[in-house]
């Protein structure tokens, strides 16, 4: 009797930065575009940065 399986299983950690609902989409980024904007709504909210400038990651902060 065989003891191998039919498929191999494979467990991967996958790192991404996703999108948190509950954080708030108006808080603004140190670039000073809002949180939402940092990611694509047409493609599940992916993580593709600020689509007005080039801020690639969001930081809270206030526009100086």
């Amino acid at each position: 009797m065989k003891t191998e399986k039919p498929y191999l299983i494979e467990y991967r950690i996958k790192r991404e930065k996703n999108y948190n609902l509950n954080y708030g989409d108006d808080r603004l980024c140190k670039c000073g575009h809002i949180y939402s904007r940092h990611f694509d709504s047409y493609d599940e909210m992916y993580n593709c940065g600020c689509k007005y400038c080039a801020c690639y990651n969001f930081r809270e902060g206030e526009i100086k």
